[in-house]
């Protein structure tokens, strides 16, 4: 499984030149291999078009990732002092660090935005370094650009390309709300240069796109609501976990923003959140959002689509004619949930139905439009438009809804490279595809500190069987892990989960979310017999905090204000009655205002 890909780029020098009537002419180079794929034209708000476009450079530079430490110096210093580190520690050290860092390591690199130029709308796509942020600007034509000297017409000029952002920030920097601009998106005749893309990178660019697809509730906030969670983040840092964005939502009243771990509650001055149940929705990667601290003062409108935990959560910034959308991711490096919750996606591989899919999405079109005209079932289309957003063969216009045919690279990758992260992600789901190989044992809630996962792994290939467990605390990352194969023997978690976790960690989650999706029904609550529910309401004291736990014959209730909780264990004649109680008493507290806020 290959590491990284070569992809050939040739991008010229961005220019701004000034003319004698004070107008700005700013070139930003395109990718000569991609074909000639250019466009000039006027900007309707050179302002709002300069901080968008910023805010675009932040995203692609964005790196969140946990740097290593150079202790060379020290373990030099401790050789000199005749302490136990031997002269081979700190060549290796040196070595580890020149292989890290060296002018040869920087060449891996992200791939360049995407540009992708149509009669009505011009997109552009970026990816932060870290995989965790994507962000999408749409300017309309011809609302936000005007006087195009290449309109399209023919589709000379359409297609898509990449784009030299990072280059041309100093330029945009230096555009000015009183001069005449015009942007002009064009290929330079140079020599190629080549670059190095890590393919888990191109692959979290298509899982990303893809969990848009995602049905999502949406509610809108006001600019200024953002703006003081902003703020209130630059004033107070967190020490303690956890250190969420908790959205509270019930139907008919304006969302509520609560920031962890100080439970700062901060209301909305929107609309009205619209959804037909309460919920509460925890996202994270706050800290990410600073980013759209440049357009907020630009917003028409804000709105937020959240799909569930784990899931990205996305920002769509109205501009009026131009949408800037933000997608943050719900993983990181240490937690494992890109691996569970992607594994949800079940996506249709079929070429023939995925090319007969981007002929039609020649002109850009929703899903339901699609459907019509392709005279196929929903479900099935669904499963080939997951396919080709993860394959980086369809984009999806994250404010209408649109999809289009966009294909992300000249050569099209391919889908076994992108289908699996790692060799060990594959042998995970190696073992999951055998009937029996995977077995949760125990899944045991262990309150604050989270929830305990314990399984048996049966590799038939090894001829072994591996006990595989792991901890996931309140934030969703893995806190501990352990595994009896000589993987994790050899060098624990350093190198990355085993396949052992990894298929023990999707397999958990498929059961949670089949249990989940069964709890309305009275079969699938028949399958409960233990469980705990935690359940939140405001009023004028304090949240209010209700946990029920129900496990076997036993009903424990836990609830009040703060950390002083009030107890109430019941025990009953048979399991059926106390499940009957348990779920009697959950739509209880529901009728009373209280949120289900279990699974955020």
């Amino acid at each position: 499984m290959s590491d990284t890909l070569e992809i050939q780029v040739r991008f010229g020098a961005a220019t701004s030149t000034v003319a004698s009537d004070g107008g700005v002419r700013l070139t930003v180079p395109t990718d000569g291999e991609r074909g000639d794929v250019s466009l000039a034209a006027r900007l309707h708000r050179p302002g709002v078009m300069r901080d968008a476009l910023l805010a675009m450079g932040d995203v692609l530079a964005s790196d969140l990732r946990r740097k290593a430490t150079d202790r060379a110096d020290y373990l030099q210093y401790l050789i000199q002092r005749g302490k136990g580190v031997g002269k081979a520690v700190w060549d290796a050290q040196k070595e580890y660090l020149a292989l890290q860092y060296s002018a040869a390591a920087k060449q891996e690199e992200p791939l360049d935005p995407v540009l992708c130029i149509e009669r009505g709308a011009v997109r552009l796509e970026v990816m932060s370094r870290d995989e965790s942020t994507y962000a999408q600007l749409v300017l309309r034509r011809p609302a936000a650009l005007v006087d195009a000297d290449h309109p399209g017409d023919g589709g000379q000029a359409t297609g898509t390309t990449h784009v030299d952002l990072a280059g041309a920030l100093a330029a945009i920097g230096k555009l000015r709300t009183y001069r005449t601009t015009t942007l002009d998106f064009t290929p330079a005749p140079v020599e190629p240069t080549s670059r190095r893309v890590p393919v888990r990178w191109l692959r979290a660019f298509g899982q990303m796109q893809a969990a848009t697809l995602l049905a999502a509730d949406r509610f809108e906030i006001a600019p200024i609501d953002l703006y003081n969670v902003l703020l209130n983040l630059r004033l107070k840092k967190a020490k303690t976990s956890p250190r969420g964005l908790r959205y509270e939502l019930v139907p008919g009243e304006r969302p509520r923003l609560v920031l962890e771990p100080w439970d700062t509650v901060i209301h909305g001055t929107g609309g009205p959140y619209r959804g037909a149940q309460p919920r509460i929705v925890r996202t994270w990667g706050r800290n990410r959002l600073n980013v759209l601290a440049r357009v907020l003062p630009h917003a028409k409108k804000l709105e937020i689509a959240v799909a569930g935990p784990g899931l990205p959560a996305v920002y769509l910034v109205d501009l009026g004619d131009a949408t800037l959308a933000l997608a943050l991711s719900g993983w990181t490096d240490a937690s494992w949930a890109g691996v569970s919750t992607f594994d949800l996606l079940a996506a249709d591989d079929d070429q023939a139905k995925l090319d007969a899919v981007l002929r039609a999405l020649a002109t850009p079109m929703t899903a339901a439009a699609l459907t019509d005209k392709l005279g196929v079932s929903s479900s099935d289309l669904r499963r080939t438009l997951l396919a080709g957003l993860a394959q980086l063969r369809i984009g999806h216009d994250l404010a209408t809804g649109e999809l289009y045919a966009r294909a992300l690279t000249k050569t099209p990758i391919a889908p076994s490279l992108l289908k699996f992260a790692s060799v060990r992600e594959a042998a995970a789901h190696r073992l999951l595809a055998e009937p029996g190989a995977v077995v949760i044992t125990k899944a045991a809630d262990q309150g604050i500190e989270g929830s305990r996962i314990e399984g048996q792994v049966v590799d038939q290939k090894a001829h072994r069987t591996f006990y595989p467990g792991f901890t996931v605390d309140r934030e969703g990352t893995t806190s501990s892990a352990t595994c009896t194969c000589t993987t994790f023997r050899r060098s624990g978690v350093k190198e990355g989960p085993c396949e052992h976790m990894i298929a023990l960690r999707v397999a958990y989650a498929r059961a949670a979310a089949a249990l989940e999706a069964a709890r309305t029904t009275p079969e699938g609550r028949a399958q409960i017999t233990a469980e705990t529910r935690v359940l939140l309401r405001r009023t004028r004291s304090g949240a209010e905090t209700f946990r029920l736990s129900l496990d076997g014959r036993d009903m424990t209730s836990r609830f009040g204000i703060g950390d002083a909780l009030r107890v109430q264990r019941l025990r009953f004649d048979s399991l059926a009655d106390a499940r009957t109680a348990y779920f009697a008493r959950l739509d209880e507290l529901a009728t009373k205002g209280y949120l289900d806020a279990t699974r955020e």
